[in-house]
């Protein structure tokens, strides 16, 4: 999850009101005028002014995978370590001191025993050496730091930041729970392996003394008070094994760990003494039961095997979904319909090198990257992976590759992705089954190198020196972009900065030419100290859009970017500052008013500062603890997924606005009565006069339209008129609400905000405070 510690969020209502008012200076492309009378009505006049031409609808961050939650997103519920691999790690540091052949590290937090990394492959990734490759001699802590000789006498100065590299073998059980009984072995075998096995490792289970039982098990949807997973239907637990000698039986069982309730598998496998696949079905109808986390269990009793790949699927779902994500995250991402996916994993994904996150889920390898905390248990989601899921949705794939990748590496990964098969990575496209290059499936694809590597919280993927940073950007892209060749010009290559630093900008952009994006992350609510009433609660948050546009960052960020394209990686509401219980924090941030003004933000960004691609943060992750511990529903847009899934405020708020978009986004003039309040200084700092309670966009593709209407008042309906093309008092349009009971109305145990459609007859309608409408139209 991000944490943009030193965040400030902004956004702007309709120009027009702005503009009328003389609150801001407004370019032609954003200006609005005023037109009809103070009769009690808003008038909304939709023109054919284009204000972005060609729009992407709001898109979504996939978002970490995990045991416990709405994580659980890949069909093998076993998704941890499924073939107990070893482990890859890649970590950068930065040279304070330095030397002939010779770096320290000083940054605080560094775990890294001695000789962790002895052996490691090193690259100066930017000073005067930059690029030069070679072997770490000797590492460990040195002072009041971590130290590293490297071979060649390689000259590195202060100031210079480096990346190493080591592949670690052995680590089968990480990723499982061992339950060791009495003398047993549980070991890496890296010879024995299946018949065409794509993975490195199998595990060994040896228990030949009389008593002792070697055991693993693995434990999944564990999150305490809450299910995420029911098992209903036709499951099948599939596995290699061999028989190496003594007992030839193998015990599985699945289990809900309820008492009294039976294992939904229980068998003993007879094993053979070669290599085999086994099969285990079986069916399971859960209800009502209470939650508690799922055991499955692989045991051996007075005897030795091997055991490899395996996995837990349910069987005869939708036969449409080929990717290796659930049906309930494909229907719910569907239902999303986002315009941009993006893929950042930043437990294991950011410290993989290419060759592994291109590779097919059983080949692939642990990988760690964090300084503070080397044990790392969880295969990463691969690209490939990534972008069936993108495809099968319809969104344009944006990836973060780790910030670590060399320019080999940025030239497979340009050739897997636009190249022939000739190629090296091209060929690897080929072999997973896919011979056309992916740029034929997307409009564009995005490459973003690192995720925030000017946040600490990230040490050992970060760069915190922005123009080091964009210099690496510029090397790691002008490989790219010449691998890409034809193709070049399909792909968005993004850096990525801190929304409440813009100053940082211009020697990033500097230092990194061949960027054509650059993306921030202007998260809403950094901490909440004021909640008595509702105004005080929820209305700086409704308010918070509007003042970030007029006076906030997003002003000085534009002015910094020098003519890039400006990008959101991640946006979402922030509260993990302030001092709000947690009674206070489950009433604002999963309620419908954060889904609007969330969504409202998104939209006044793409509207009044062309921001194009957007993404909500994120699908999965049901809570998060604020510093001080206490829990916040916090992050994910879901509570669960599947038909009857809750869906938080800010997905359906999402998904309305998406109905909408279409086309090209155009003008709205704003007349009438134009409703505005002065909010007060409140939480996260928001005070702003002359709020504008009223804001609408319109999208239009050909005959078809789409009007997306807020209400951002919390205490008066307002009565709406709309003057567009094929929109009039004898006319019918599809009218989608956004419905709560309240601003503070959630889906986090019942399903209090819902979407509801109704035919309009005629142009007028009447907005509910705090509330959300689209309309959809064709002349």
């Amino acid at each position: 999850m991000t944490i943009e510690l030193a965040c400030r969020r902004t956004a702007l209502t309709a120009a027009a009101f702005l503009c009328a008012l003389a609150l801001v200076s407004c370019s032609p492309a954003q200006r609005s005028s005023q037109v009809g009378s103070g009769d009690g009505v808003t008038h909304l006049r939709v023109t054919s002014q284009v204000i972005l031409p060609a729009v992407t609808r709001l898109g979504i961050n996939l978002g970490e995978q995990n045991y416990y939650d709405s994580g659980q997103m890949v069909k093998n519920l076993l998704f941890r370590n499924p073939g107990f691999e070893g482990l890859s790690y890649r970590t950068i540091f930065h040279c304070v001191y330095g030397g002939p052949g010779r770096c320290l590290d000083s940054r605080q937090g560094i775990q890294f025993p001695t000789g962790f990394w002895d052996g490691g492959i090193y690259e100066i990734l930017d000073g005067a050496a930059a690029c030069q490759r070679g072997t770490v001699t000797v590492a460990g802590p040195s002072g009041n730091g971590y130290a590293f000789a490297l071979d060649g006498g390689v000259q590195v100065n202060g100031g210079d930041w480096i990346s190493v590299a080591k592949a670690f073998t052995g680590g089968p059980t990480s990723g499982w729970w061992p339950r060791p009984q009495g003398a047993v072995q549980l070991e890496a075998e890296r010879t024995d392996l299946p018949p065409g096995a794509p993975g490195h490792q199998a595990l060994r289970m040896t228990a030949l003394v009389p008593g002792s039982v070697a055991q693993i098990n693995s434990y999944l949807d564990s999150s305490e008070g809450m299910s995420f997973i029911r098992l209903r239907g036709r499951y099948r637990l599939s596995f290699k094994a061999k028989a190496l000698s003594g007992s030839r039986m193998l015990h599985v069982h699945v289990v809900r760990l309820v008492p009294g309730v039976a294992r939904a598998l229980n068998a003993d496998v007879p094993l053979t003494a070669g290599w085999a696949q086994y099969n285990q079905e079986f069916t399971a109808n859960e209800s009502a039961l209470p939650p508690a986390a799922i055991e499955v269990s692989f045991s051996i009793t007075g005897g030795s095997m091997l055991l490899d790949d395996v996995s837990l699927e349910q069987t005869g779902g939708d036969p449409s979904n080929h990717t290796v994500f659930r049906d309930e995250v494909v229907q719910t991402l569907r239902e999303l319909h986002p315009g941009v996916l993006r893929m950042m994993g930043s437990y294991e994904e950011l410290g993989a090198t290419i060759d592994n996150l291109l590779a097919p889920t059983g080949a692939r390898v642990r990988s760690g990257y964090r300084t503070w905390y080397t044990p790392t248990e969880d295969i990463s989601i691969g690209i490939p992976d990534f972008l069936e899921l993108c495809q099968a949705v319809g969104a344009e794939p944006w990836i973060a590759v780790p910030a670590a990748i060399n320019r080999d590496e940025a030239r497979k990964l340009a050739e897997y992705l636009s190249g022939p098969a000739s190629t090296a990575g091209g060929a690897l496209r080929a072999a997973a089954g896919h011979p056309e290059p992916w740029t034929s499936a997307f409009r564009t694809i995005h490459i973003e190198l690192g995720n925030e590597t000017w946040n600490s919280s990230y040490q050992g993927e970060t760069m915190e020196d922005p123009a080091a940073y964009g210099r690496r950007a510029n090397t790691i892209f002008t490989a790219f972009r010449a691998a890409a060749g034809a193709d070049a010009a399909r792909f968005d290559l993004a850096v990525g900065t801190q929304a409440y630093f813009p100053g940082r900008n211009p020697a990033l952009l500097s230092a990194a030419a061949q960027a054509n994006s650059i993306a921030i992350a202007p998260y809403l609510m950094l901490g909440v100290t004021q909640w008595d009433t509702d105004d005080q609660l929820f209305g700086p948050l409704l308010a918070q859009p509007e003042q970030m546009a007029r006076e906030g960052i997003l002003h000085a960020t534009q002015a910094s970017v020098g003519g890039r394209q400006l990008a959101v990686y991640e946006v979402n509401l922030h509260t993990t500052g302030g001092n709000a219980p947690e009674s206070v924090l489950d009433r604002l941030t999963p309620s419908a008013a954060a889904g609007i003004a969330v969504t409202g933000h998104m939209l006044r960004m793409m509207r009044d500062f062309g921001v194009r691609d957007q993404m909500l943060f994120a699908l999965p992750q049901y809570r998060f603890k604020r510093p001080d511990g206490t829990p916040v529903r916090l992050w994910g847009s879901v509570v669960e997924m599947g038909p009857a899934g809750r869906k938080r405020p800010q997905f359906l708020a999402e998904s309305l606005a998406n109905r909408a978009m279409r086309g090209d986004l155009v003008r709205v003039d704003i007349g009438g009565d134009n409703p505005t309040h002065d909010q007060p200084a409140g939480n996260d700092g928001v005070q702003l006069r002359n709020v504008h309670e009223i804001d609408a966009y319109a999208f239009q593709e050909g005959r078809s339209h789409g009007l997306v209407l807020f209400n951002y008042g919390l205490h008066q309906s307002r009565r709406i008129s709309i003057e567009a093309p094929g929109l009039s008092a004898g006319s019918s349009a599809l009218l989608t609400r956004l419905l709560s009971p309240s601003p503070a109305g959630n889906n986090e145990t019942t399903t209090q905000v819902t979407i509801g459609q109704e035919r309009l007859q005629g142009n007028e309608v009447v907005l509910p405070p705090c509330s959300m409408a689209v309309l959809e139209w064709s002349e």
